[in-house]
Parts: C-alpha cells; sequence; structure tokens
C-alpha cells in the first residue's frame, strides 16, 4: 500500500474533491440533485468538493456510486497536470458561469499548485 505524507494527503484531498466536481458536472446533475441522491444536501456535497472538511467514507463512497465513480483509484494521487486538467474541464462544464465561479476555478488552480509544491518527491 502506497504511504502518502501529510501533504500529498492534502493534494489527494482536493484531486478527490475536483473528481467528484468533474463527474457531476459531466452527469448534468446540481449539488443539490446529488445530494438528493445519496440522502443528504448540497452544502455536504459542496464541502467535499471543496475539500473543506473532512468528510465520512460512506457519504464519499454513496457520492461514487451515484457518479459510478471506481472508488480504489480515486486514492491514487494523480499528477498536477492531470488535476488542472480536471478543473479546466469543469470549469468549461459549469452551466451558470458567474464571476464568483471564475474566482474560485482561478484559485483553484492556484490551490493545486501550491499543495503540489509542497510534496516532496
Amino acid at each position: 500500500m502506497q504511504e502518502y505524507s501529510n501533504e500529498e494527503l492534502d493534494a489527494l484531498g482536493l484531486q478527490i474533491g475536483c473528481m467528484v466536481r468533474v463527474q457531476r458536472l459531466r452527469k448534468g446533475l446540481s449539488q443539490e440533485d446529488l445530494g438528493l441522491l445519496i440522502g443528504s444536501n448540497k452544502t455536504t456535497i459542496g464541502r467535499l468538493e471543496r475539500y473543506e472538511t473532512s468528510t465520512s467514507w460512506k457519504i464519499l463512497f454513496k457520492v461514487c456510486q451515484s457518479l459510478k465513480i471506481e472508488y480504489n483509484p480515486l486514492f491514487v494521487l494523480q499528477s498536477l497536470e492531470f488535476l488542472l486538467s480536471i478543473i479546466k474541464e469543469s470549469f468549461s462544464l459549469e452551466d451558470k458561469l458567474t464571476t464568483e465561479k471564475e474566482k474560485f476555478y482561478i484559485n483553484l488552480e492556484i490551490e493545486a499548485k501550491e499543495k503540489f509544491k509542497k510534496i516532496k518527491r
């Protein structure tokens, strides 16, 4: 089993949130729609996607089932380039792109780059 440093775990949490977001957007679901599908709410989904808090494995597993995301590969840290491509795809899939969301995606790219800089490889 791969052992991750705290810095890698932070990057992985951000990656998982981005992968959930892009898959939700690919399926044309809102955060509220996905929350209802798993018996939760849009706040929980938003926090998971933004990696704001630790999410219970049960919630994450239900989200993966609903979006048909393979659970095991989700926990393999990918490259920064992969993560940036997911962020760009999410941006392009957004229906209601507000100035606030544009800023969010710009900051998300910056955050991803900062997290990967901290990783010692």
